[in-house]
């Protein structure tokens, strides 16, 4: 059996065992992989409120008990969804961040992280994040790996490396990672979707990106050197 997603994948199934039992290691890897990419297309599709453990069991084609036995509940099969669905499309970023200076791996990631999220699927998964953030009582555990949270983390990790050991370039770096964030993929994201000041073109992002950059570099010494040296 194959499965075609929300996310790009597919997934390529063996037919259950008419025997059953567990199946092998790699085979449950794949099954679970297959079952959060139908979950989060049916929540995404659906909403939260929509989809129901009968009706992703049935498009996953596993039985309801697997799934329970699996998550123990529907919020923790959504929470499982959401942060398999942004892995999806941060894991390749942060993998194949270029050579060069801090400016530009910055620029490279962010433009990234702009680009997949004008995309459909990650407008849906949007949704799903932020139905999680409005009901943190249901949710017992949310990780820093979900939403922003993860594109944030990922440009903590680079400004870490820029500073490297340095305490006074490292002060407070998790607040200028989140305010990087929002300079490179929230605010132009917003021009783009919802202000439409901005056109969803190359040229124009990069243009938006490169000007905030150089704007924000003179502000923040560590950034400007880099550049220079």
């Amino acid at each position: 059996m194959t499965r075609a997603t929300s996310t790009g994948s597919a997934r390529h199934l063996p037919p259950r065992d008419p025997k059953g039992g567990r199946p092998p290691q790699e085979i449950a890897a794949l099954l679970g992989a297959h079952i959060l990419d139908v979950a989060l297309d049916q929540f995404v599709a659906h909403g939260v409120e929509g989809a129901s453990m009968e009706g992703i069991a049935s498009a996953a084609n596993v039985s309801k008990r697997a799934l329970y036995s699996r998550f123990g509940s529907k919020t923790a099969l959504l929470v499982a969804a959401v942060e398999h669905g942004t892995a999806h499309y941060l894991r390749p970023i942060a993998a194949n961040i270029p050579a060069g200076s801090t400016q530009d791996k910055l620029l490279h990631v962010s433009r990234k992280m702009l680009d997949a999220s004008l995309k459909r699927e990650a407008i849906g998964l949007e949704s799903l994040v932020s139905w999680i953030a409005d009901h943190g009582s249901e949710v017992s555990q949310v990780t820093p790996s979900m939403g922003a949270k993860a594109g944030i983390a990922l440009i903590q990790s680079i400004l870490e490396r820029a500073c490297d050991g340095d305490e006074k370039c490292a002060t407070d770096l998790p607040f200028l990672a989140a305010f990087l964030f929002d300079a490179f993929v929230t605010c132009p994201r917003t021009r783009i979707l919802l202000r439409h000041e901005l056109e969803n073109t190359s040229s124009a992002k990069s243009g938006y990106l490169e000007r905030t950059m150089n704007l924000i570099a003179r502000g923040i010494p560590f950034l400007d050197e880099d550049c220079s040296g």
